[in-house]
């Protein structure tokens, strides 16, 4: 449970819960438990899925509508939104090591960035949440793990290759209402996150963070992008206002 906890810390929480497909007598329905119970243990928010349908004798799948509650402090009802995770495994590849993921693509994205006064975001919020709670998680792993488990002759922890991760073009709302008193919406161009965990792969308790950082850390990019724009617009309004005043005082 404890290395369900963890994976449960970004968007790719499945992969964890694939492990155990073959002991489950409805794994797609096990698998949504898991991404929904402990995504919200992780992130502190509710995390819930509408479907999962993994085709694994196929190598293929997805899981759809996935949603991530916005924190508390946020008015957005929701901070980020996936309508599909659609993902093509290498079938020679299962039950060895590393498991390797062809392609995963992160489909119908939409992300729900909300600035406040002092340009902090409620993404960065939550990456700081899910950093803390993986850290927490592991140190609480390992001191509860019993010595005699500990030995050479144990089994290692899974390790898992993606070999190409496509975040699809991001539907993006800024939410600057507390910076400009204003709200865009943008789409960010389809990112390609490249390969991840080379031929060893990483092991599944570490995958999981790799992926999760990578996608919000662009997600948070574009977002500081505007963002910087909104305050060169803000600035601009305002100086052109005192410029306005000052030719009117000018004229009197």
């Amino acid at each position: 449970m404890n290395k369900l906890a963890i994976l449960a810390a970004s968007l790719l929480l499945f992969f964890g819960a694939m492990l155990w497909f073959l002991a489950a007598a409805d794994w797609n329905g096990f698998i949504r438990s898991q991404i929904e119970i402990q995504g919200a243990q992780v992130l502190g928010e509710p995390v819930t899925v509408d479907s999962v349908d993994l085709q694994i004798s196929e190598g293929f799948g997805g899981i759809y509508g996935v949603s991530f509650s916005n924190p508390s402090q946020f008015n957005q009802p929701k901070a980020f939104y996936l309508g599909e995770i659609s993902l093509d495994l290498d079938l020679v590849s299962l039950g060895e090591s590393p498991l390797i993921i062809e392609s995963i693509i992160l489909k119908k994205p939409q992300a729900f960035v909300e600035f406040d006064q002092n340009g902090k975001t409620n993404i960065e919020h939550l990456l700081n949440t899910i950093k803390k709670n993986i850290s927490v998680s592991s140190e609480q792993a390992e001191q509860t793990q019993p010595e005699q488990k500990k030995k050479s002759s144990d089994k290692p922890e899974a390790r898992i290759a993606i070999e190409k991760l496509t975040l699809a073009g991001v539907a993006l709302t800024l939410d600057l209402t507390k910076v400009n008193g204003k709200t865009y919406n943008i789409e960010i161009p389809e990112v390609e996150l490249g390969a991840i965990g080379g031929t060893q792969g990483l092991p599944a308790s570490e995958l999981a963070g790799v992926i999760s950082t990578n996608i919000f850390k662009a997600i948070s990019k574009a977002a500081k992008k505007q963002y910087k724009k909104a305050l060169k617009d803000k600035f601009s309004d305002q100086f052109d206002e005192k410029k306005k005043e000052f030719l009117e005082k000018l004229k009197k």
